[in-house]
Order: structure tokens, then C-alpha cells, then sequence
């Protein structure tokens, strides 16, 4: 039997891949069909029922508008007050929500990846720590004695599987809620150029799965156990996150935010976030109080490059262990 096939086998056959996988595929399933449920098809009834909502919440305002002025009377500021505008009331705020697959189905890619990602790095983590722990890594490599070869085809038919499990994960998200936007809602709109924006955001978002389950391999072989994987995530979660970030706030620190791996992950998804520093000495306000506020923009590059260097890091420390360290 050949060593990736074998691999390949290992990996499957795990308790752990059996277990997790499908929690993590119940949970997507779970947020899917809640967003079906509570959504639904816009009727003439109910834009109707939503058009004299609109026009009571209107006709109301107009009328505290109105008292407001004769209360106040020559206090009341003269520039910049026009009253409520019939155009701000819409009747689609008073009806019930509708599930509209094109502008809702690429907010939702992060959901996606982000669940797929915590099932990744358990799966990367284990697949290797678990053999470490057990004695296995030290049968496998009686029968196939080179090392790198043999972590290398580890890590490769990890990934490859995760792949394949995180596409068929994405396959069953977006089946439920295209059925959402069919039945619930609309899927009108959607353009080629908007299929190729899906896709684009879908590679980017496996891109952050593959990562994830790259990183939890590398530690776990670094340290031999699956334990230093999920240790360093509970303390970058713990210290790295959300103790910096009150340190950070304590000393104010321009653009704390930067520091935080979920701010790069919304940058990664979304290709870029724009940071505000609201307490920065270099704020300028006008007469009109509008301020102008120092701004930081990290795009999916710039968080990319980052995880990649770090990935990277963690690799070549691992293999390199592997070949330097004693097995026994």
C-alpha cells in the first residue's frame, strides 16, 4: 500500500475526523436553515400592509416634528432641518425580511470559513499530534524511514482532505441558501461578474481554511502532542487577544485593533477593514463638529502576507525538527 493511500485511509478512518467534521457541517446546516426559516417570500400583502407602516411611522414623525417647532419656537436652529422626508420611510423596513441571496450570500462566506477553520486546525492538530502521542509516528517510520517524506505526505493528504471536506461543507451551505433566496426571497441580480466575486471570496476563504489546518499540523508536530496546538490557540485567544487589547486600550496605542487575528480575518474575507483612531491627539474637528480622525486601511494583502510568513515559520520549524530530533 502505498504511503499516501495509507494516509489518505488515516485520516478518514479517525474518530476525530468523524466527529468533528460532521458537528462542524450540523452547525452551517443549523445557521442555514434558521436564516430559512425566519425569512420569507415577499407577498403584494404584505408590501401593502408595509406601505401603510411606512406611511403611519411617517405621518407620526411629521406631527412630533411639527409640535417640536412650535415648542422650541424662535430657538430652534434654522440651517439644516428640513423634517422628516417621506422617502426615508420604505416599505420594505416594516415587512418582514426577505432573504435576497445576492447581497446577503457573500457576508455570509465568513461564516463558512470560520467554522471550517476551527474544524481544520482540530483536524490538522490531531492528525499528527495524536501519532506523536500514541507511538504510531514511531511504527510508521520503521516501515517508511524517511522522515520528511513521510511528514510531507502527512501534511499534504491533511490538506487535501480538508479541502475536499470544506468544498462539500460549502457545496451543502450554499444548496440551502440558494433554496432560502428561492423560496424566502430573490436571486435576481445575480451577474456573471457577481458569480466570479463568490468565487474569488470562496478561494480566499478555503485559502484561511488551508491555513488554519496548516498551522494546527505545524504546532502539533513541533510539540509532539495535539495539547501545544490547542495550548498556543487558548493563549493567543486568551492572552494574545483579549489581554492585549485592554493593555492596548489602557496606553492607548494608535490602531490597537491591528493586533487582533479576528480583524485580520475580516480583512482576508473582505479584502480590506478600515481602522479609526478616535481618541488620537492629530483629530481635527471643524465649527460643524465633524471630525477628522487619523485612518489605518489593511487590506487582504497586507493580512495574508502576515499569515503566510507565520505558516511558514511553524513549517520549517516543524520539518526541521523532524529531521534533527530524536525519534524515540
Amino acid at each position: 500500500m502505498s504511503l499516501v493511500r495509507a494516509e489518505r485511509r488515516r485520516f478518514f478512518k479517525r474518530r476525530l475526523t468523524r466527529w468533528v467534521f460532521p458537528i462542524g457541517l450540523l452547525l452551517l446546516v443549523t445557521i442555514a436553515s434558521i436564516l430559512f426559516a425566519f425569512h420569507s417570500k415577499p407577498t403584494a400583502e404584505a408590501r401593502a400592509k408595509g406601505e401603510t407602516a411606512a406611511e403611519a411611522m411617517y405621518q407620526e414623525q411629521v406631527r412630533h416634528y411639527e409640535q417640536y417647532k412650535r415648542e422650541c419656537g424662535e430657538k430652534c436652529p434654522e440651517d439644516g432641518w428640513t423634517g422628516p422626508q417621506r422617502s426615508d420611510f420604505r416599505a420594505e423596513d416594516f415587512m418582514p425580511p426577505s432573504f435576497d441571496f445576492k447581497a446577503q450570500y457573500g457576508e455570509l462566506f465568513l461564516v463558512w470559513a470560520a467554522i471550517m477553520a476551527m474544524v481544520a486546525f482540530l483536524l490538522g492538530a490531531s492528525f499528527v499530534g495524536a501519532e506523536w502521542a500514541s507511538g504510531s509516528m514511531m511504527n510508521l517510520l520503521t516501515w517508511q524511514p524517511k522522515r520528511m517524506k513521510v511528514l510531507g505526505t502527512k501534511l499534504a493528504v491533511m490538506l487535501v482532505s480538508v479541502a475536499a471536506l470544506s468544498i462539500l461543507a460549502l457545496g451543502v451551505w450554499t444548496g440551502i441558501l440558494w433554496a432560502a433566496g428561492e423560496l424566502r426571497g430573490t436571486t435576481e441580480g445575480l451577474t456573471p461578474g457577481v458569480w466570479q466575486s463568490f468565487g474569488l471570496t470562496a478561494l480566499r476563504g478555503l485559502g484561511m481554511i488551508l491555513a488554519f489546518a496548516a498551522l494546527g499540523f505545524g504546532l502539533a508536530s513541533i510539540g509532539r502532542h495535539t495539547g501545544l496546538a490547542l495550548g498556543a490557540a487558548l493563549a493567543v485567544v486568551i492572552v494574545g487577544q483579549v489581554g492585549l487589547s485592554i493593555l492596548f486600550q489602557m496606553v492607548r496605542v494608535p490602531f490597537w485593533e491591528q493586533y487582533l487575528v479576528p480583524v485580520h480575518i475580516f480583512a482576508w474575507m473582505n479584502k480590506e477593514v478600515k481602522l479609526v483612531d478616535f481618541s488620537s491627539p492629530e483629530t481635527v474637528c471643524d465649527t460643524a463638529g465633524n471630525c477628522n480622525q487619523p485612518e489605518l486601511l489593511i487590506t487582504w494583502q497586507n493580512s495574508g502576507s502576515m499569515a503566510l510568513g507565520l505558516i511558514a515559520v511553524v513549517l520549517v520549524l516543524a520539518f526541521w525538527q523532524m529531521r534533527r530530533r530524536d525519534i524515540s
